[in-house]
């Protein structure tokens, strides 16, 4: 197995402009977003998504193709995101607590 590309610059970016978009639909709710919808369904909609997203991703990843399973992957992310907003809990704050388990040298986020 090849390693894999890098997250580039641009990938990041796009990932804080996204979480960017995602609270001002939030605090806007503009008619016809999907990302709306959401948010007024309120909490357990969300949570339930996030669950469902997260079985359809071990589906494709057993049983489908590497398009099928980048593309439930993304919308496992993306509900993973409007979960955290909806909690008031930015992006950074689970990056950075990632981060401070792999200094330590706790790798629990990575299965050993």
């Amino acid at each position: 197995m090849t390693p894999p590309k890098e997250l580039t610059y641009k990938d990041l970016v796009f990932l804080k402009k996204l979480e960017a978009l995602i609270y001002e639909r939030m605090n806007k709710m503009p008619e016809g977003s999907y990302t709306t919808a959401m948010f007024k369904k309120g909490l357990d909609k969300i949570a339930q998504k996030v669950g469902e997203e997260a079985v359809e991703t071990v589906i494709a990843s057993k049983n489908k193709g590497t398009k099928e399973t980048i593309e439930e992957a993304s919308d496992l992310l993306f509900h993973l995101m409007l979960l955290l907003a909806k909690k008031d809990i930015p992006l950074h704050k689970v990056v950075k607590t990632l981060r401070k388990r792999h200094k330590k040298g706790d790798h629990k986020h990575i299965g050993e």
